[in-house]
């Protein structure tokens, strides 16, 4: 029987064996025997901000108002730096990517340092690294669809939740920049007012201790209060003199009367000259102390604007925040999903007498021109 099916190999075409035999022998033998199984592990997560937050009506509200330029650009920076070198770098820090790529347990065709990828430079590294993960975002519904391939179960999923711890620490650093930059400048004029509002402070004060006064206008008030007073006094006094001069004009009274006039007259001149007409009266530092008072008032009011700048800042900082929101964590498959023993040998069939027919017609036309 062996030597029946040996006769009828022999008596095959050629072309036959090599194109189509030989290859799908090859794949058996190596799908079968050699090629080493591959574990997937998936995680998926969404990048959104504030007003995208989950309500009542569950995750399918959430997503159906995502894709704003915000989260979508931050989901591209995950997406890039998950490709990046950087990325590589810290997984090869805290897991070392060669030795878990490149164990002897691994077939000679995958592992890193194999047939393919003979090299352990960290550019070589770089290469596989990028052939192993696979970051997907989809820009309908804004998921993010993160693989990790691996030849053991363990490694691939420690490998997608650090990727995932890395995107969130990502995504800490973009709030963190935009809480920065959005609140700087609002934080720099609060800062120069409240200097301004000190140093007006500061003048209007030693204005005041210099000069021996605490407010003009209110002292003014002070004093024509009591100039007032004086002359309602000087009435009284000048009318008693009056009746007596027209009654008694011997009486021994109207010296004194007339000594208490003269001197409420030069009391009255006194508190006049203390409100104005000199340049010791409330009158002539009236004017510099309004001009520091105004300065005061101002400064306080500017301050009092931008701590109203600063707080709209900081809350236009905290809505275009953004929020990683995990929906599927990094798995622990069970099973090898990689290689499909069956699907990929008979893939290479159909391909092979798909290249086998060609040729072969190919082939027959040749040999028919040379007939003619």
């Amino acid at each position: 029987m062996p030597q029946s099916i040996w006769n009828r190999v022999k008596n095959l075409n050629k072309l036959f064996i090599y194109v189509v035999l030989l290859p799908t022998g090859l794949s058996i033998l190596y799908f079968g025997l050699i090629a080493s199984p591959v574990y997937i592990s998936e995680s998926a997560f969404v990048v959104y901000s504030p007003n995208q937050r989950i309500s009542s009506s569950g995750l399918a509200s959430l997503l159906s108002g995502l894709g704003g330029s915000n989260s979508t650009s931050a989901a591209e920076t995950i997406h890039d730096y998950v490709e990046s070198w950087d990325a590589m770098m810290a997984l090869n820090n805290a897991y070392d990517l060669k030795k878990i790529y490149g164990s002897e347990n691994i077939d000679i065709f995958d592992r890193f340092g194999g047939v393919f990828f003979p090299h352990s430079s960290y550019v070589k590294l770089l290469r596989y690294y990028q052939s192993m993960v696979t970051d997907n975002l989809n820009s309908t519904s804004g998921i993010t669809k993160l693989k990790v391939r691996a030849y053991g179960a363990g490694d691939a999923r420690k490998i997608n939740a650090f990727l995932l711890q890395k995107s969130q620490d990502i995504v800490n650093r973009l709030n963190k920049r935009a809480r920065v930059e959005g609140v700087y400048y609002a934080q720099k004029d609060v800062t120069t007012a409240e200097q301004k509002l000190r140093d007006a402070t500061l003048a209007l004060a030693n204005y005041r201790n210099r000069h021996g006064v605490f407010s003009p206008p209110a002292q003014s008030a002070l004093q024509l209060g009591m100039v007032s007073k004086l002359q309602d006094h000087l009435i009284t006094q000048k009318t008693q003199l009056d009746a007596i001069r027209a009654h008694a004009p011997g009486n021994p009274q109207i010296p004194v009367l007339k000594s208490s006039i003269k001197a409420l007259q030069g009391e009255i001149l006194a508190e006049n000259a203390k409100v104005t007409g000199s340049k010791q009266s409330l009158a002539s530092k009236d004017t510099e102390y309004e001009r520091l008072n105004v300065n005061q008032l101002l400064a306080q009011k500017l301050l009092e604007a931008a701590v109203t700048s600063l707080e709209q800042a900081r809350l236009t900082a905290q809505k275009q925040e953004l929020y990683l929101e995990t929906i599927s964590r990094p798995n622990l498959p069970d099973a090898p999903q990689e290689p499909k023993r069956f699907e990929d040998v008979l893939a290479v069939l159909l391909v092979s007498l798909m290249a086998w027919g060609v040729l072969s017609i190919l082939f027959a036309g040749i040999r028919e021109h040379h007939a003619r």
